[in-house]
């Protein structure tokens, strides 16, 4: 039986039942003290955070204030009569020490409408990493380098240009990447087989043989073997080249042209403000 359950008791229990209450008195003010000191730790944490989104906020202002806008310039987009390709060099560096690198000079470019083929000729810096005698010995004197890309369409991109405080966008119909394209040796390899072929003709192929021939129907699936990649370099084999003129300091004109254009053109939205804002959201 309990201490507490007794009728009566002695004079040492009472002592210790004394001492127990005493004890729990303690752990419970123990216990309030942790939850003021809880409270207490958290309210400073949230004024804290408080503050500091306070000072976020006014750090956003500070920064909206250090960077006005100081102009406004209006937009044409144009250029819809030109054809602009972009063409990248991935085998030249953008920068050559801390300068810009030039624009290579081009003696000479070819294009093929239908593949979208690019081939420009760089003329050789003979005075740097270039062995004459080997050149005229083995590959008949090259001196040009030849670099080769197709052009990929490419919808949403613009080339953009400001004269007069105006910006003008012109649509970019292709983009480029050009590679050295070793055509020298190709043409020399094409060159010796011929040749040896003449020095050593193979009796057998000149023996008579017997040709079946047969007519297959065009709807034969067998008759489009070339599909895919094989497809476009026999097409791009077979297409003649469309020699062009490559024209230097022509930028000012092309600008001149473009801004001509947009003269008397006004562009007319295709929707109302609040439908393409209903569009956004």
């Amino acid at each position: 039986m309990s201490i507490d359950n007794k009728l009566f008791v002695t004079e040492e229990e009472e002592e210790d039942r004394t001492q127990d209450r005493a004890a729990d008195v303690e752990d419970e003010s123990n216990d309030v003290d942790m939850i003021e000191s809880e409270n207490g730790t958290s309210c400073a944490e949230g004024n804290r955070q408080r503050e500091n989104e306070e000072e976020g906020e006014n750090d956003d202002v500070e920064d909206e204030e250090d960077d006005p806008v100081v102009e406004e310039l209006p937009l044409y987009i144009s250029g819809n009569d030109e054809s602009l390709h972009v063409f990248q060099y991935a085998n030249r560096p953008r920068l050559v020490g801390r300068k810009p690198a030039e624009h290579p000079f081009i003696s000479a470019a070819r294009y093929k409408p239908k593949s979208c083929l690019w081939e420009i000729d760089i003329p050789l810096d003979d005075q740097s990493f270039y062995n004459k005698e080997k050149a005229e010995a083995d590959w008949n004197g090259v001196n040009i380098q030849t670099l080769k890309g197709v052009g990929v369409e490419n919808d949403g991109q613009y080339a953009a240009f400001v004269k007069d405080m105006q910006v003008y966008l012109v649509p970019v119909e292709r983009v480029a990447q050009l590679k050295p394209y070793f055509r020298y040796i190709d043409d020399v390899n094409v060159t010796r087989k011929q040749e040896d072929a003449k020095r050593n003709p193979n009796p057998s192929s000149q023996r008579a043989q017997v040709v079946t021939m047969s007519v297959k129907s065009v709807n034969d699936p067998s008759q489009n073997r070339l599909t895919g990649s094989l497809l476009a370099h026999k097409v791009a084999d077979e297409e003649a080249n469309l020699e062009l003129t490559w024209a230097e300091d022509t930028f000012e004109q092309f600008k001149d042209s473009v801004v001509k254009e947009t003269e008397g053109k006004i562009l007319i939205a295709s929707e109302k403000q609040e439908d393409y804002i209903d569009n956004l959201v």
